[in-house]
């Protein structure tokens, strides 16, 4: 490869001292560089790359998990590879520290790589399909502090289970090591083909998490429950609130059409970032 794309997190890199390091050390490499505005959390990731270079092979993405996963949403209608460099604190999904990042690199431009695609997650709400939510979980979880909902899951329109509980996140196996994992969620390898099924502190020891194909549809029903109120629930998805449903209503969760390529360099594997992490 030698057209690079770098973007920042621009709270992680504020001055804009690693990504101007890495630019010319790629530029010294006889590589194009395209250096992208940097991205502020919360603000629209996808507008940041509306001018890349049609000719971009990778976009270098410095900061941590969070950062890696908005970039990687908002390519996903592109033709690029991505690869993450951690600027944060624990770093599962981005392939290499930045103090290894021209090693890293070094890699990329000789081909010397492995890839796998990530795919987001859809939802059908109220007969309207929203595409590519999240890329890490999809939560449907109780509005307010002091009591628990009744939420009924189905798998390909089979009830698998009732939880009473807090709520129940869906999640992607890159999304395995996030809140599902928090949760109680057991940990996935990112290419695995499967979808978690977490339940939010169930009120019943029976309760536990599910996996189920990747190919399979989720579905979440909002019961009542001895305390109901409208919006009796809240969905977010990789953390931001999309909307509520009340009582009686429910999503469907799968996994979406698009993906984006993921670069992954050097002999460190996941799990290997998996016993150093945790």
């Amino acid at each position: 490869m030698k057209h690079f794309c770098i973007i920042a997190n621009k709270e992680k890199d504020p001055d804009g001292q690693y990504c101007g390091a890495l630019a010319e050390f790629l530029k010294g490499q006889g590589c194009t560089v395209w250096q992208c505005e940097p991205m502020i959390p919360g603000e629209d990731a996808e507008a940041r790359f509306a001018d890349m270079p049609e000719e971009t092979e990778c976009t270098i993405v410095l900061g941590g998990d969070g950062t890696f996963l908005h970039a990687s949403k908002a390519l996903l209608s592109r033709k690029t590879a991505v690869l993450g460099i951690n600027l944060g604190n624990l770093g599962f999904l981005t392939s290499a520290e930045y103090r290894g990042a021209e090693a890293a690199l070094l890699r990329v431009i000789r081909d010397d790589y492995r890839e796998r695609r990530m795919s987001p997650l859809d939802l059908i709400w109220d007969g309207q399909r929203m595409e590519s939510v999240a890329m890490n979980e999809i939560v449907v979880a109780r509005n307010g502090f002091t009591r628990l909902i009744h939420l009924q899951v189905l798998v390909n329109d089979e009830i698998v289970s009732d939880y009473l509980s807090d709520g129940v996140i869906i999640s992607t196996p890159t999304g395995s090591t996030g809140y599902s994992l928090s949760a109680g969620g057991p940990i996935v390898q990112p290419h695995a083909a499967i979808l978690l099924i977490t339940p939010i502190c169930p009120h019943t020891m029976q309760a536990r998490p599910l996996a189920v194909a990747d190919s399979d549809t989720i579905t979440v029903r909002v019961l009542r429950g001895s305390r109901s109120i409208p919006g009796e629930a809240i969905v977010s998805a990789d953390g931001d609130e999309i909307g509520m449903l009340d009582v009686g209503q429910e999503i469907t969760i799968f996994r979406g059409d698009a993906s984006v390529r993921v670069l992954g360099v050097g002999d460190v594997t996941f799990w290997d970032r998996v016993k150093s992490k945790l």
